[in-house]
C-alpha cells in the first residue's frame, strides 16, 4: 500500500475518532511530515487529497486543511440516505397538507346566519376575482384567479345544496 494511502487511512480514523472536529484545522504539513516520518510534502498533500475526494477535508491555499465531515463519502449508503430523505419529505408534506385541512365547516350543523355569511363571502369573492381578470394581463395569474373563482363557486354551490 502506498504511504500516502496509509496516512490518509490514519487521518480518516483520527477524524472519525473525534481528534479533529468538523470545522477544525489539521496540523500543518510540516507537523504531519514529522508525525508520520515522511520527507516529501507531496506525500502529505496526496493523503489530504484522498480525504478531500471523500468529502472529509477542504484545503485552502495558504491556510491549510480543514475538516468538513466526520463521515467519508465512501461510507455513505446513497440509497439509504435518499430513502431517508424521501421519507422525511413525505412526512413533512403530509403534515403541511393536514395543516391546510384544519378548518372544517359542517353547513348542516351551522346556523342560518353562518351559512349566509360564508356563501355570500364565497360568491362575492368569486365575482371579484372574475372582475379582476379583465385587467390582468399576466396569463398564469389569470389562470390561477379563474381556478380560484371556480373553486369558490363550487364551494358555494355545495353549501347551498346542503
Amino acid at each position: 500500500m502506498s504511504r500516502y494511502r496509509e496516512i490518509a487511512d490514519d487521518l480518516r480514523e483520527r477524524i472519525q475518532a473525534g481528534e479533529w472536529s468538523v470545522g477544525s484545522q489539521l496540523p500543518g504539513i510540516t507537523t504531519l511530515q514529522d508525525h508520520y516520518g515522511v520527507r516529501g510534502l507531496n506525500t502529505i498533500r496526496a493523503a489530504q487529497q484522498v480525504l478531500v475526494a471523500e468529502g472529509m477535508l477542504e484545503t485552502r491555499q495558504g491556510a491549510g486543511a480543514f475538516v468538513t465531515s466526520a463521515t467519508s463519502l465512501r461510507q455513505v449508503n446513497v440509497v439509504d440516505t435518499i430513502t431517508e430523505a424521501r421519507d422525511a419529505l413525505t412526512t413533512a408534506l403530509t403534515a403541511l397538507t393536514a395543516q391546510r385541512r384544519v378548518l372544517v365547516i359542517d353547513f348542516d350543523a351551522e346556523d342560518d346566519e353562518t351559512h349566509f355569511v360564508l356563501t355570500s363571502a364565497l360568491g362575492d369573492w368569486a365575482v371579484q376575482k372574475r372582475f379582476e381578470l379583465q385587467d390582468e394581463t399576466h396569463e398564469p395569474t389569470r389562470q390561477q384567479w379563474l381556478r380560484w373563482a371556480k373553486v369558490a363557486e363550487a364551494l358555494m354551490t355545495r353549501a347551498n345544496d346542503t
